[in-house]
């Protein structure tokens, strides 16, 4: 690789320390943070997406689907308590948490309730996240005695770690303030069912 530098505009005569760094690393799509804190966790990775996915074509509205994405969830508002406002109005959606005071305020008062809670860690640029979210929604209508909270690791990535999340999308099963199970990629089937077996 070979090439001249131009004389900078600002009375600068050269550049010293020119550093060549790899164009994925630039890419929205790149699987991991760039120029992040060296305490920060290792690289999240995106789950392949499932044999069944089929890529957009151009007859799709792909401006139309990516604002369908951002509307399709309910942004987090404070619950006094789990019991008294989590009505069929707010549980038949996605709740979505963007604040990790909020997120953990939630938490704690879902440790009160036998509900089984869903949390799904996502990203903005996870495609097979997006392939999920219409099967999301329709869980979240069906199962009304079910809490769908979802979480963008980029955001709160300090609740992604506690959970030991490396993967997106993940899905983790918490009763009682309690892990107990977790289904790891864009599978329908599995979240499906885990959901039946574990919601009584």
């Amino acid at each position: 690789m070979g090439g001249n530098y131009s004389r900078p505009n600002e009375g600068r005569t050269q550049v010293d320390n020119a550093t060549l760094i790899t164009s994925y690393n630039n890419k929205p799509y790149a699987n991991h943070w760039s120029n992040v804190p060296e305490n920060r966790a290792p690289t999240f990775a995106c789950a392949p997406y499932p044999s069944t996915y089929r890529a957009p074509t151009k007859n799709n509205d792909d401006n139309n689907n990516s604002n369908n994405y951002n509307s399709e969830f309910k942004s987090y508002r404070p619950l006094e308590t789990v019991a008294s406002t989590m009505t069929a109005a707010t549980t038949n959606r996605v709740t979505a948490f963007h604040s990790a005071a909020r997120w953990r305020e939630y938490f704690e008062a879902s440790k009160h309730s036998n509900k089984l809670v869903v949390i799904y860690f996502t990203a903005t640029w996870c495609g097979p996240c997006k392939h999920m979210e219409p099967t999301i929604k329709d869980l979240a209508a069906k199962y009304i005695d079910v809490d769908i909270v979802k979480i963008d690791v980029d955001e709160l990535f300090n609740v992604s770690r506690e959970f030991g999340v490396q993967t997106m999308p993940t899905f983790m099963f918490i009763k009682n303030g309690r892990q107990i199970d977790k289904v790891v990629g864009a599978n329908k089937e599995e979240l499906q069912r885990k959901i039946e077996k574990l919601r009584v």
